[in-house]
């Protein structure tokens, strides 16, 4: 009974070692790599991801603040667009008027660039 106690507790430590190894060794690839640790390798170096909001996305706040300027009422719905490495955003507004307005909005310049 002992030896199979100690077979099990070989065969622990043995894989706990094998894993220990294994993930130095993925950790050294990285390093030559230059990935750190704890960071999606892709996410702060690929500035031109296709699925990557642009660094101006500050601008959704100035496109909210034009858009109600235009037509002053409660913003109902917002939906963000991408076509061939623009990103718009939508905004559905239920005017104060009684009318309900979509208006789009270009998050590069924060311009409202239509009106429907």
């Amino acid at each position: 009974m002992n030896n199979k106690l100690i077979k099990k507790v070989l065969i622990l430590v043995l894989s706990l070692m094998v894993q220990a190894a294994f993930s130095n060794l993925a950790h050294s690839a990285d390093a030559l790599s230059g990935v750190k640790s704890g960071t999606a390798g892709s996410a702060d170096t690929n500035i031109n991801d296709r699925y990557a909001l642009p660094p101006s996305k500050v601008n959704i706040e100035l496109c909210k603040r034009e858009a109600l300027l235009l037509h002053p009422g409660l913003i109902e719905k917002q939906r963000m667009l991408h076509r061939h490495g623009d990103f718009k955003v939508r905004f559905q507004i239920q005017g104060n008027d009684g009318l309900e307005w979509f208006m789009l909005c270009d998050l590069a310049t924060g311009k409202v660039t239509d009106s429907f």
